[in-house]
């Protein structure tokens, strides 16, 4: 993949808080896309991290939504530890939490299900989860965690993403750092109906939520 250029947008709230946009034609696991959304900041630094977490959190308290859990997907456990913090500790619209916010991760069995081990299963049953992803494009990933939520007896009590392209999921509201319109010309086709494949321009990367490999 030839160099691309990489652009650098803050958030409006928080001028530390930041992710790197890069055009070209990458593969996503539902969709072909014309910008690689870059979390990784966000995911692995420490200050950045943090300041994302008050923001991301400053919704559920604003809002009154109890929180359980936070189950964290694709390498957003820093970020939902931070996330958790925020929303255990006493505030002035929630003073007396008396909680734990539990932070876990996501596993998928051979099948693509996510699946939680009997040792975690009590922090998900009767719980109010919020799911934490990096990217959303089609939500896709996402519903299928809440169906996963809700077969081991939890509620979704949120989604809160890094950037999402759509603004709900089954009617939840996702809660976001950024979305299309900081990334207007942000698209996303199916496979089948890429306009860089019909001319022919080759894949730059292969990326998910983890990243991205060049091709």
């Amino acid at each position: 993949m030839p160099e691309k250029k990489i652009y650098t947008l803050t958030s409006a709230r928080n001028d530390r808080v930041f992710i790197h946009v890069m055009p070209g034609h990458f593969v996503s696991a539902n969709n072909h896309i014309n910008y690689y959304i870059g979390t990784s900041d966000i995911k692995h630094n420490h200050r950045v991290s943090v300041d994302a977490a008050m923001l991301l959190s400053s919704y559920y308290n604003e809002n009154n939504i109890e929180v359980d859990t936070v189950l964290c997907l694709y390498e957003t456990q820093p970020l939902g530890a931070f996330l958790a913090h925020e929303l255990s500790r006493p505030n002035m619209m929630s003073p007396n939490p008396n909680q734990t916010v539990y932070t876990i991760g996501a596993e998928y069995d051979a099948a693509g299900n996510l699946i939680f081990r009997d040792n975690l299963v009590r922090m998900i049953k009767d719980k109010n989860v919020v799911v934490l992803i990096s990217c959303i494009t089609s939500g896709r990933t996402v519903e299928r965690a809440m169906e996963s939520i809700e077969y081991y007896g939890g509620r979704v009590a949120g989604v809160s993403s890094v950037f999402s392209a759509v603004e709900k999921i089954r009617g939840i509201f996702v809660n976001t750092l950024f979305t299309g319109e900081d990334v207007p010309s942000y698209r996303a086709y199916p496979a089948h109906n890429c306009p860089y494949c019909a001319q022919g321009i080759p894949v730059d990367a292969i990326s998910n939520g983890y990243g991205y490999s060049k091709l």
